[in-house]
């Protein structure tokens, strides 16, 4: 679940949680198994106000709470999914942090992905509720991404960890969801695979139903420059993160109609994959208009 726009000092919330191990370089963290490898389950909740704390794994047999129609899920006492789609009850309760959201899903999906490997799906929903933080309540209403991701697993087949050396060679991963306005959703991702590009691409969703997709060479991202100090993860590996990047995304003629330029500027959370999710600041322009805001990205590169 992400939410790009929430109020200050929040800015964005991420709530990620993964069940296994992948097989894949950005996405298994070996070091925090719990039971087996398909007992595993981590969790990573926060928002700028909350600092780079609130990774958790937990025992599926022991600490979740999986229906296997999906109508309840539940990790520790940490993150509760209530509901069928399209309508849904998400509550995070971590100490400090409360949301409580009703969330209602539009008919609108985003396949990110699609095939008999790997699929990645998300729906735009709208939410109303209540943030809690530090004692203080407020009322919270917008749009917000449901995503739901599913990958074939080596593990599926021998229980253990995949030493690195088998693990597929998905090396890199970036994700953004950037609110352009209250009804209209820009998602952007990168990736790439054995040290070389595999996909770039953009997302535009409006909750009217009017949605557009750019892919490959239609869509870039680039790295202008990083963070001076290194980010330490728990297991103690370090990862060099962007200060400044740049989208662009081009018509059919090449002309540049979407340039988003980019500063991270929070705090960040760990624990998508190996990686970490932040905010950042941006100016640009889109079909003709100036844009700015704040939004959302997720980071991971393989060390």
């Amino acid at each position: 679940m992400v939410i790009a726009d929430l109020p200050e000092p929040h800015r964005h919330l991420t709530c990620m949680a993964m069940v296994g191990r992948t097989g894949v370089e950005v996405f298994d963290n070996d070091d925090v198994i719990a039971g087996t490898p398909r007992t595993t389950a981590t969790l990573s909740i926060g928002t700028a106000a909350t600092g780079p704390g609130w990774f958790e794994r937990y025992n599926t047999l022991a600490d979740c709470d999986l229906r296997e129609d999906g109508s309840h899920i539940q990790f520790g006492h940490d993150l509760i999914i209530d509901g069928t789609f399209p309508n849904y009850r998400i509550i995070v309760d971590r100490p400090g942090l409360r949301l409580d959201l009703d969330v209602r899903c539009t008919g609108q999906v985003t396949w990110f992905a699609h095939s008999p490997l790997y699929d990645h799906v998300g729906y735009p929903a709208r939410y109303e509720g209540t943030l809690t933080y530090g004692g203080e309540s407020q009322t919270i209403a917008g749009v917000l991404s449901l995503e739901h991701a599913r990958m074939l697993s080596l593990t599926a087949l021998r229980n253990r960890n995949i030493p690195r050396a088998l693990k597929f060679p998905w090396n890199f991963f970036t994700y953004h969801v950037v609110q352009l306005d209250p009804d209209t959703t820009l998602m952007l991702a990168s990736t790439e695979a054995f040290g070389q590009p595999v996909m770039t691409g953009a997302w535009l969703k409006e909750l009217d139903g009017k949605s557009r997709r750019w892919v490959n060479g239609e869509v870039t991202f680039e790295v202008l420059d990083y963070r001076p100090e290194v980010q330490t993860a728990p297991d103690g590996s370090t990862t060099r993160l962007p200060l400044h990047f740049r989208w662009r995304i081009r018509n059919e003629l090449g002309a540049v109609h979407t340039e988003i330029i980019g500063r991270t500027d929070t705090d960040v959370v760990y624990g998508v994959g190996t990686g970490w999710i932040g905010g950042y600041t941006y100016t640009g322009h889109h079909d003709g208009q100036p844009i700015d805001g704040t939004a959302y990205i997720e980071y991971v590169r393989s060390r």
